[in-house]
């Protein structure tokens, strides 16, 4: 367990790599490698986004001093993360470079601006006012199975 006040620490390296390893591939039209990268992407952010919605999210809001705009906000962005992964995988179905390199060039600078907001105001901010529970809510997290989430992602 970290025993530090910002505890609640999330490491998106791995999406924004994989992000990478999608635009690389679109680029050259690698469809199989786009295709297994993509893959990869959409298995990790279901878990991710799974944790916070279900969990990390919910945690916060019951909180009487804290307010519910920054996690309206998160989750605004990962509707917008989905739509434009759905439009991705229908780029990828339909081999359309094109659409491929719009969609990704569109999700890239959401990504990026969302893990930031994320890392440097959202996660320091719970990790304090959360603080309490953090022993109890590291194992939930790190416990919850995202088969069970209420997302719909459609894919």
């Amino acid at each position: 367990m970290k025993s530090t006040e910002h505890w609640l620490v999330h490491d998106h390296s791995h999406h924004e790599r994989l992000l990478g390893d999608c635009m690389e591939a679109a680029d050259i039209d690698d469809w199989w490698a786009l295709d297994r990268a993509f893959t990869e992407l959409v298995k990790i952010l279901k878990h991710h986004m799974a944790q916070e919605e279900e969990v990390l999210f919910p945690a916060y809001e019951s909180k009487p001093n804290a307010s519910c705009k920054p996690t309206d906000s998160l989750r605004k962005e990962h509707d917008r993360i989905v739509f434009y992964l759905h439009a991705l995988l229908n780029s990828i179905k339909e081999r359309d470079h094109e659409k491929a390199m719009d969609a990704l060039l569109s999700l890239q600078p959401i990504m990026i601006h969302h893990h930031e907001t994320e890392e440097e105001v959202f996660l320091p901010m719970a990790s304090h006012i959360l603080f309490a529970e953090r022993e109890q809510l590291s194992r939930d997290i790190e416990e919850y199975d995202s088969a069970v989430s209420s997302r719909d992602w459609g894919f």
